[in-house]
């Protein structure tokens, strides 16, 4: 029987806010990330989420549970749904990387091309080991666990390339934006009998 994943992102933190790239910094959730994530209640309820696994980062582990509280769900944590490692662009807003590392570096690291998967800031991991570590975390879960619609607590940057990866096969793929705002779920399979995972539909669920 297939598993249902839904991936969604932490609630706002300061370092959002102020454009600032937190990495694995462990910045707890501000006062509107904690209204973003009590807003997660409902739609996690609707598509009936049974648990949660959760990057071991505070501001992830805070949105599962504001938005689970109500629900009771069991929540698990795993360092390998962690936000990039950025090595020393860490803590630098955008403005900053920019200038210190180059433009042309921060495009490469956003990109959605094959040809910039190894690209990564100085001391960082790239998007290719990001991306591995992920898919490794989710699929250790998925492969014990008897739940069959999970709610996964992660972060921006593991969900833009996780859905992209699952996007490749599609036409103009490329050219796909994927949003990432505080609060948003995407819908993913999992098949138990190939260990894989797809992207049945591009519905992201966003509530304000």
């Amino acid at each position: 029987m297939q598993k249902w994943v839904f991936l969604f992102r932490h609630g706002e933190t300061d370092f959002n806010r102020e454009h600032r790239f937190q990495g694995h910094l462990d910045i707890p959730l501000n006062a509107e990330g904690k209204r973003q994530a009590a807003l997660l209640e409902s739609p996690l309820t609707r598509l009936g989420c049974e648990e949660i696994l959760s990057s071991d980062l505070i501001r992830a582990v805070e949105t599962a549970q504001i938005a689970t509280q109500p629900l009771g769900l069991k929540i698990y944590t795993h360092k390998g749904l962690r936000e990039a490692y950025l090595g020393e662009a860490q803590g630098l807003t955008t403005a900053e990387i920019a200038t210190q590392f180059g433009e042309s570096l921060v495009a490469k690291w956003r990109s959605p091309f094959a040809t910039d998967a190894d690209v990564s800031y100085p001391g960082g991991e790239t998007g290719k080991e990001v991306l591995a570590r992920v898919l490794s975390a989710m699929q250790e879960h998925l492969s014990v666990t008897s739940a069959n619609r999970i709610g996964v607590a992660t972060h921006g940057g593991v969900i833009r390339r996780v859905v992209r990866s699952l996007l490749h096969h599609k036409k103009n793929h490329h050219e796909i934006e994927i949003p990432i705002p505080n609060g948003i779920i995407y819908a993913l399979c999992w098949d138990p009998k190939t260990g894989s995972l797809s992207f049945p539909g591009y519905t992201p669920v966003f509530e304000r």
